[in-house]
């Protein structure tokens, strides 16, 4: 009978190591995510580029959307100065 059970020093340590084992295995399982997160995003090399991309597009937009906003507000003086001329010439005309 005093061979199946264990002494509480026994108990103790069988439990240290039990909840070493699990701290063990965690710390494991945590750094290999990190470094398998590091490896897919850290460096990040593929989304740099596509941010250097999208940059570059953003810039090109802005630009264009100058040169429009250029072209429309040309396009109203125009207008402006083709209505003041017909206003003119209608007046002439009557």
């Amino acid at each position: 009978m005093a061979d199946t059970e264990k002494s509480a020093e026994e108990q103790l340590q069988d439990a240290v190591w039990t909840w070493v084992q699990r701290l063990v295995i965690t710390l494991v399982l945590l750094g290999a995510g990190l470094f398998i997160g590091y490896y897919r995003w850290g460096d990040a090399v593929e989304l740099r580029a596509q941010n250097k991309q999208l940059e570059d597009r953003i810039v090109d937009l802005k630009n264009d959307r100058e040169t429009l906003s250029t072209q429309i507000a040309r396009e109203r003086r125009d207008k402006e100065v083709c209505q003041k001329q017909l206003r003119e010439l209608k007046k002439t005309c009557n």
